[in-house]
């Protein structure tokens, strides 16, 4: 199922997102004992991190939540690039959150050494499904790192973890999850934030070939739900 979210500012999206993802994580934790999500890069969700640092510490129990990431520049962790990087900045700013298992991929290596061995310590962690997914959108429609035109998107492959070489976008090299891990998702969570992404969303919702749209079908076709979370500036009716 699909669900289209339209708020009035990106403030108003973090907070909407940080509130689903607490709603969510503690369904999974209260079923399973444990929950699992996929955590992007980019200023909306970054924002919604913040939220959850500030206004939702205490709102479960981090221990039990484990996180990865869906997609890496082959940067150093403590290079401003660095999504990973980035999140761990926030999380520790809370005493809570930082009790999360994070598990991130090693970019010291090759990107395809990289990519492969990140796939397998998301295995060993036993995961069949992931909780929770959040994404952001390129400019271009891209998601993840998952780009128009870019071979990672466009070849087929039975791998969940990618290497990724020519990113229109610096760095060239990242890793990022596959189509084919989108197929093992419980909830997708799409930041549809700010006036700069407006066209290739409106393109994404009426021709549906645009990445963040292959992405979103495939979790949907294969049983998860798919929430688009607007703001005005993004929105277009």
């Amino acid at each position: 199922m699909t669900e289209i979210r339209n708020y009035d500012t990106a403030e108003d999206v973090a907070r909407a997102a940080a509130e689903n993802a607490v709603e969510l994580l503690q369904l999974a934790i209260e079923s399973k004992g444990s929950a699992s999500w996929v955590l992007a890069g980019g200023t909306s969700p970054m924002l919604a991190y913040k939220k959850l640092v500030k206004d939702f510490s205490d709102a479960l129990d981090w221990s039990k939540v484990t996180v990865f990431i869906g997609d890496e520049r082959m940067v150093p962790l403590e290079n401003k690039d660095s999504n990973s990087g980035a999140i761990a900045k926030i999380f520790d700013k809370s005493p809570e959150l930082s009790k999360i298992k994070r598990v991130i991929p090693d970019t010291s290596n090759d990107v395809a050494r990289t990519a492969t061995q990140y796939e397998i310590a998301i295995k060993n962690e036993g995961i069949t499904e992931f909780d929770l997914v959040w994404v952001g959108v390129g400019e271009d429609g891209h998601t993840l790192s998952l780009f128009p035109a870019n071979g990672a998107f466009i070849d087929p492959t039975a791998s969940w973890v990618i290497p990724v070489y020519d990113s229109p976008k610096p760095p060239t090299e990242r890793i990022s999850f596959s189509l084919t891990a989108l197929e093992h998702v419980v909830e997708l969570v799409i930041f549809a934030v700010g006036s700069s992404k407006r066209d290739a969303l409106k393109t994404a919702r009426l021709k549906r070939t645009l990445p963040v749209a292959v992405a979103a079908d495939v979790v949907e076709s294969n049983g998860g739900e798919v929430r688009w979370l607007y703001d005005d500036a993004a929105w277009e009716n």
